[in-house]
């Protein structure tokens, strides 16, 4: 006789295998259980591969079900998927076939055929929104047009990406947005099953360093600096709340106005350049909330990324930039700014604060040269 903890139990497997093996009844699904120890794997194997041809009196019951099992769920039929002619993809066809069973190798009763569109018109990418294009020329139309970058790097094996489809880019106060506002959309997905590092996603994850999809970023077209990152599934409200700064102004606006801005107090090019301070050695093996960690933008594209003590003086900045610069570029002028969205904040290296005084934490400085 089973515990009564067994029987719970039991019951919950022939629920699940009533679910699964839909049409059969709770006696059927007893004996093959029971003729497999109460294997649920086991015995759906065994049913597949016997369904036509079950003989009942095969199976011994040995087993009693004293409360009713539950019915099971019933069964809806429908198909999640996606387009990838509109990711760039590069061999479509087998998506675009009519019949969807040599792709899942399973064959579809005809009559969900006619309803494949109810799933798929909720997670379809928003090809109304979407820049047709590479990257580098999505980035030239942006530039040209002074509209900011917004990327959507997306997996079709994750459904996050699928939930962004229907639930923030179908958004009609994200979607107005987009079309009105300074922002050209590019969205693009990265087949894990091709092997080629030169797909136009995975140039952009090893550009910009992402390990995790599906990942949202702002990007400067004129640039290419990386102004806003968003990772997983981003609320639409949220995503139009941190997009507000980014409306102000394009990024040509940003530029011009970072090079309008008045220099900071420097010596004249051609009186004695300032004796910068010594650079000393990075603190590497300094707990994070003692650091003061920077990534600096140097005139000949380069990204250079250092860490300070928070309370080192702001003038090692200048001391380090002036070290990266080019041999030719040492005896020219040059200031520090600070670029954010529909401004421009330059620094002055007459300030005596220290890093933490500056708020320079995790920012990117722009160097140019005069």
């Amino acid at each position: 006789m089973a515990s009564r903890k067994q029987k719970k139990q039991r019951k919950r497997v022939i629920s699940s295998f009533l679910e699964i093996t839909n049409g059969q009844t709770e006696e059927t699904a007893v004996k093959i259980l029971n003729a497999t120890n109460w294997n649920l794997d086991e015995a759906i194997l065994r049913f597949n591969n016997d369904s036509n041809n079950i003989d009942e009196d095969e199976y011994e019951v040995e087993v009693d079900i004293e409360d009713e099992v539950r019915p099971p769920l019933p069964v809806v039929k429908d198909t999640l998927c996606y387009y990838p002619q509109y990711y760039q993809q590069k061999n479509p066809e087998v998506w675009e076939s009519e019949d969807n069973s040599e792709v899942w190798g399973l064959e579809e009763p005809s009559d969900n055929k006619n309803n494949n569109n109810n799933l798929a018109s909720l997670y379809r990418p928003p090809v109304d929104l979407m820049f047709n294009g590479s990257f580098e020329k999505a980035k030239d139309v942006g530039s040209d047009e002074n509209k900011w970058l917004l990327v959507n790097l997306q997996s079709p094996k994750e459904f996050t990406s699928h939930t962004l489809n229907r639930d923030t880019w179908a958004d009609e106060a994200v979607s107005q947005t987009i079309r009105a506002s300074n922002f050209i959309f590019w969205q693009v997905y990265d087949d894990d099953d091709d092997d080629d590092d030169d797909s136009e996603c995975r140039k952009v994850c090893g550009y910009y360093k992402l390990d995790s999809l599906p990942v949202v970023l702002v990007i400067d077209p004129i640039t290419g600096e990386k102004m806003r990152k968003w990772c997983g599934m981003v609320d639409p409200v949220s995503l139009l709340e941190d997009l507000l700064s980014f409306m102000e102004s394009g990024p040509r606006d940003q530029l011009e106005r970072a090079t309008k801005t008045q220099l900071p107090p420097y010596p004249p090019v051609h009186e004695q350049m300032p004796a910068y301070p010594a650079v000393p050695e990075e603190p590497l093996q300094v707990a994070r909330n003692l650091v003061c960690r920077i990534g600096v933008r140097l005139p000949d594209g380069r990204m250079i990324r250092r860490n300070f003590l928070l309370t080192d003086p702001v003038q090692l900045l200048w001391s380090f930039c002036f070290s990266q610069l080019e041999e030719a570029n040492q005896t020219r002028q040059f200031r520090l700014t600070r670029p954010v969205p529909g401004a421009s904040k330059p620094l002055d290296y007459n300030s005596k604060m220290t890093f933490q005084e500056s708020g320079l934490n995790n920012s990117v400085i722009l160097v140019t040269l005069e």
